[in-house]
């Protein structure tokens, strides 16, 4: 080192700067733990992205629906509604071709944004963003997120401010506060000194987040419709019915009235030649249900006109008079797991659920919401169970029907690595894997296994090497194993063992992978 006044010789200034670029890259090293969480991140944005878009395709069926209805009242927003989607695809789209981009410059055509081998490269993103072009793709973005902004505050009132201020936070491109008293750009907050797998994942944010309010601006778009717009133009008999579905022994029940009726001048209501009594405007029809099978009923309906005069309306009805039925169905199959929550729907025509009485020959059968949840007791697997229904029918509790169900074990679930059992897969890939997933291939429920030990095996120098994991995470002595390995060399993932959530364990079998 120099000295002093001395100045520093070339090497002396050459091993100085080799030394502030092993610090930097040091300082900037990611985990493969680390990356891999991005990566799951991205995956669960990705997802709700896709949430929102299939339901934003039913709040779009919902609006075509109702401009078909009526043209001319829902014309306008629902014209407002089109170009808003349009521009929320093309501002998506728009984000894809850049991931794709990113993708493509780091690793090749060949590879996506679902799968890629470049993700803890902290050029790419910065070079494409904010390099090249003098910023011009950031800048691109940011005008196109900034019209869309726009488009959408340009559809809501200004005095629906919770919606608008939404709309400005979710969307802003802004810069970041000053921090230490550095200020940051928005391009640099989202691409640079990051790996690319963060910043793909800040870009699917954008896109769920572009999603997010074109389903709130839409949804605000649908009900304006119908604001303030109360207004009656006809008067015409409504029936209303409790249920079409009577039990025998019990009675048919229904509400008759002019729609828009004036409740200070009742209607007079008969049916079969008798005038019904009158509550709240509204005849109560009531007809004992001896006979099984379908019934009609005829009347008239009178209310007074403006100018006094009674106008009159005949009105009918059908029903049916059934024997006492119950339907008893597992949401997800025919048959109960052991171990698990079995969601199952319980139901009874023409009576309401809170009178429905259910038990079970052994087990747990538990209320959640207006469904059950079915709890087989351990052990009963290959057994039977029963569900058994009643009801409280006006007062009388009377038994509906019971239905058997098979008792079955939770299938084993699949360990996986990257996805795959076998198979080629490339040595960095391999390399950037956490560790072993149970995964429930084809199976109903949202079960969750996790891993708790496996072995890692290999061929080294002609010898098997392998080397245990107490957990479903691969151990450094495990990673060692796998950067030694050479394309061509087989990987042997064995005596895998995983807990369900009845904290059984379970045999899970081998992985055997080729490296690439």
């Amino acid at each position: 080192m120099s000295g002093g006044n001395c100045p520093e010789t070339p090497r002396q200034k050459m091993i100085g700067m080799m030394y502030l670029f092993l610090t930097a890259m040091l300082a900037l090293n990611v985990s493969g733990e680390l990356l891999n969480a991005f990566i799951l991140v991205d995956r669960s944005i990705k997802q709700a992205k896709e949430t929102v878009e299939a339901k934003n395709e039913f709040l779009y069926s919902d609006f075509a629906m109702a401009f078909e209805t009526n043209k001319k009242k829902v014309g306008d927003n629902y014209q407002k509604s089109l170009v808003l989607r349009d521009k929320a695809d093309e501002l998506v789209n728009h984000i894809d071709s850049l991931k794709q981009l990113f993708v493509t410059t780091a690793d090749g055509p060949e590879f996506t944004p679902d799968n890629y081998p470049s993700v803890s490269n902290q050029d790419i993103a910065p070079q494409i963003m904010i390099t090249e072009k003098g910023q011009e793709r950031s800048h691109e973005l940011k005008r196109m997120i900034k019209d869309y902004r726009d488009l959408l505050l340009s559809y809501v009132d200004p005095a629906d401010s919770a919606l608008s201020n939404n709309i400005n936070i979710m969307l802003s491109t802004e810069d970041p506060p000053v921090e230490d008293g550095v200020q940051k750009s928005w391009q640099s907050e989202k691409f640079e000194h990051l790996p690319l797998a963060a910043s793909m994942a800040l870009l699917s944010q954008i896109q769920t987040d572009v999603r997010n309010m074109e389903s709130d601006v839409v949804r605000y778009l649908y009900t304006k419709v119908d604001e303030g717009s109360f207004k009656f133009n006809k008067i015409e008999p409504l029936v209303i019915p409790r249920s079409d579905y009577v039990i025998q022994g019990d009675e048919y029940y229904a509400e008759i009235m002019m729609a828009a009726s004036d409740t200070t001048q009742p209607p007079v209501v008969t049916v079969e030649g008798k005038v019904l009594e009158t509550v709240h405007g509204k005849g109560i029809l009531k007809i004992p249900a001896n006979r099984l099978g379908e019934e009609e009923w005829t009347g008239t309906i009178q209310i007074k006109n403006p100018d006094g005069t009674l106008r009159s309306e005949s009105v009918s009805g059908k029903y049916i008079v059934s024997a006492p039925s119950v339907v008893i169905s597992p949401t997800k199959m025919n048959v109960f797991y052991e171990g698990v929550d079995n969601p199952v729907s319980i139901s009874v025509p023409g009576i309401p659920s809170e009178s429905i009485i259910p038990r079970i020959s052994s087990g747990q059968l538990l209320r959640r919401g207006s469904d059950y949840i079915v709890r087989p007791a351990n052990g009963s697997s290959g057994k039977e169970v029963t569900i058994s229904v009643s009801a409280d029918v006006n007062g009388n509790t009377r038994v509906l029907g019971r239905q058997n169900f098979r008792i079955r074990r939770v299938p084993d679930p699949v360990a996986k690595v990257n996805n795959q059992r076998e198979g080629a897969i490339g040595r960095n890939i391999l390399l950037a894997q956490m560790g072993i997933v149970a995964d429930m291939e084809n199976f109903e429920f949202d079960l969750q296994f996790k891993v708790t030990e496996f072995t890692v095996a290999t061929i080294r120098g002609g010898y098997v090497v392998d080397a245990k994991s107490n957990s479903n995470l691969f151990t450094d002595e495990q990673k060692e194993l796998l950067r030694g390995t050479v394309r061509g060399q087989r990987v042997y993932i064995q005596d895998i063992q995983a807990v369900g959530p009845d904290g059984r364990r379970r045999s899970l079998g081998s992985i055997i992978l080729t490296v690439d």
